[in-house]
């Protein structure tokens, strides 16, 4: 069957969508871990024969290359293809390459009047493909809603993370840092895999949409990306449970010691990363202390949080600094830095200034 036109797919969507909502209904699910979870969300990529690879990632544990021209393989196809050479430049690729949901959420803010288009591009031609995406994206919200493309950003980040962990250019602890925030914002974004798989198969469409420079002429990738996503339902997301992460603090109160003794006011700002996943501090910084609270003035990462992160309230908290040391003990020499004070991790352990006094 040839899918001529958006409308059709669209169509064919729908009706996929609306039957696995029959299937699923009156039916029990299977429970998962958090590791089946991440495993999971990047399913699709996990479907590729991936031509360095010798045996296909398995859908249930994380790969590892068996051989070392297999591992060299890798290694020069993600440096050729992303420029992925070690972990920050894995963490950079990821942000650049794969980044469709933040166009999605621009277009849902215009479209629900919340905020104006603002041209960024200052390019003709950029702009006109820029509004052709928007017209080609709206007309899948009825599928996709607030998901957006997110699913398919998430796949392919998460894929990408696992083949450097398959060549060694990661470690597996760099690896889970890498990709759990993508994961627990999918837990957060969506309630099940049929919403989160629609997403997927949506943001496959547009991607293909921008790279075929907006031609809507995709039927022969439209059925690839639709027989991947029946075989994934078929064989791995039907039946399964939508893990849901927990929030609680890694450390209970009752386990929290006195470690410092602290003049002044106490408060402080601290992100999830260190206080529900438990990182320990990779970046802190003295801020002017706010006077509407009793605010020391710290505010603690764990150094590779983006923008996106950092920015939403529910991804921190506040905190007394006694606790945070609890947390990570290696920041009490460096509380009493003047406000203005930047200082990160080196690899070491300790802490070195970036800037001081910078407020000054």
């Amino acid at each position: 069957m040839e899918y001529t036109t958006t409308e059709k797919i669209l169509g064919v969507i729908t009706d996929y969508k609306n039957s696995l909502y029959t299937l699923q209904h009156g039916h029990s699910t299977t429970d998962i871990d958090q590791e089946q979870f991440v495993l999971l969300l990047s399913a699709a990529a996990a479907c590729r024969k991936w031509p360095m690879l010798g045996n296909p990632m398995p859908f249930d544990r994380l790969y590892y290359c068996q051989h070392t021209d297999e591992k060299e393989r890798t290694a020069e196809w993600l440096k050729n293809t992303y420029n992925v050479e070690d972990w920050p430049s894995l963490e950079a690729a990821c942000r650049k390459n794969f980044n469709l949901h933040d166009e999605y959420r621009a277009f849902w803010a215009e479209w629900n009047n919340m905020t104006a288009f603002v041209d960024t591009t200052h390019d003709p031609a950029m702009l006109f493909k820029l509004k052709r995406c928007n017209v080609y994206a709206r007309k899948y919200i009825s599928i996709i809603g607030e998901g957006g493309f997110f699913a398919y950003d998430c796949n392919e980040r998460i894929g990408l993370a696992r083949l450097a962990l398959a060549c060694g250019i990661i470690t597996e602890e760099q690896f889970w840092y890498t990709v759990l925030p993508y994961a627990k914002k999918a837990s957060t974004l969506y309630s099940n895999w049929t919403e989160y798989g629609m997403s997927y198969l949506v943001g496959f469409l547009y991607h293909t949409y921008q790279q075929r420079n907006c031609s809507e002429e995709i039927s022969p990738q439209f059925k690839v990306a639709f027989g991947i996503t029946q075989y994934l339902f078929d064989n791995h997301w039907s039946g399964k449970s939508w893990f849901i992460f927990s929030t609680e603090y890694a450390l209970d109160k009752s386990q929290m010691k006195q470690l410092i003794n602290w003049e002044g006011p106490d408060s402080c700002i601290a992100t999830n990363r260190i206080t529900v996943d438990h990182f320990p501090v990779g970046y802190m910084q003295r801020d002017v202390p706010d006077s509407n609270f009793n605010d020391s003035g710290w505010r603690f990462y764990q150094g590779m949080e983006d923008d996106e992160y950092a920015c939403d309230l529910n991804n921190s908290g506040m905190h007394s600094l006694n606790d945070i040391c609890n947390y990570d003990p290696a920041i009490i020499p460096y509380l009493n830095s003047p406000v203005g004070t930047s200082l990160r991790r080196t690899p070491n352990g300790t802490f070195e200034v970036v800037y001081e006094n910078m407020l000054n």
